[in-house]
């Protein structure tokens, strides 16, 4: 498969998205563009030899455009970060929980491309004191250059990381106590979104 890796950009391509034909080079990025996969809209480039189906051409919802699709089975609504955002819900624990904002500003701040360090040193590897074998650990790694992607991952391990540690008790007090019921809130879809 011709072309580089479109969630590292550093290795050749080997693999392709069975959903959305993203090139990924390795399982590790195949794993991390998962997370987030959507399908690509078809191209006009080949045309099909079956005919395509009779679609209304005059929408049913005039209001808000077409419809979000559900997966089949639930019956989740969409919720925009706007949304709750706006809630009432989430105004009053923004003002109960003052430290969250900045909580949140901060999971945000991390996804930027200003915040991206391209080389980073890794942490040591093996026994830690003595001459004895291991890497040694001051070697700078390269991450390569910021991508969206790359900070949507970065940013979601905060959350991820911080959910664990309120779930495992390793977080407590109003940190933990306000972020639990944030993530309870953004699960509800705030009651009025």
């Amino acid at each position: 498969m011709p072309g580089s890796c479109e969630v590292c950009s550093l290795e050749p391509s080997k693999y392709r998205c069975p959903t959305c034909a993203l090139l990924s080079c390795s399982l590790a990025c195949t794993q991390s563009h998962k997370i987030y996969c959507a399908p690509k809209a078809p191209s006009n480039e080949e045309p099909s030899n079956t005919p395509a189906p009779d679609v209304d051409p005059t929408p049913k919802n005039d209001s808000k455009g077409p419809e979000p699709i559900e997966p089949t089975g639930t019956k989740a609504t969409v919720i925009t970060p706007a949304a709750v955002g706006a809630s009432p819900e989430m105004k009053e624990l923004l003002s109960q929980y003052p430290e969250l904002r900045s909580q949140l500003q901060e999971m945000f701040q991390s996804t930027l491309e200003e915040e991206w360090v391209e080389s980073y040193t890794a942490p040591a590897r093996g026994r830690g004191r003595g001459r004895g074998r291991g890497r040694g650990g001051s070697t700078p790694r390269s991450r390569g250059p910021w991508t969206s992607e790359k900070g949507f991952n970065r940013g979601l391990g905060r959350v991820r990381k911080l959910r664990q540690d309120c779930e495992e008790g390793t977080e407590t007090g109003k940190t933990a106590e306000a972020f639990m019921r944030f993530m309870a809130l953004v699960k509800q879809g705030g009651a009025s979104a």
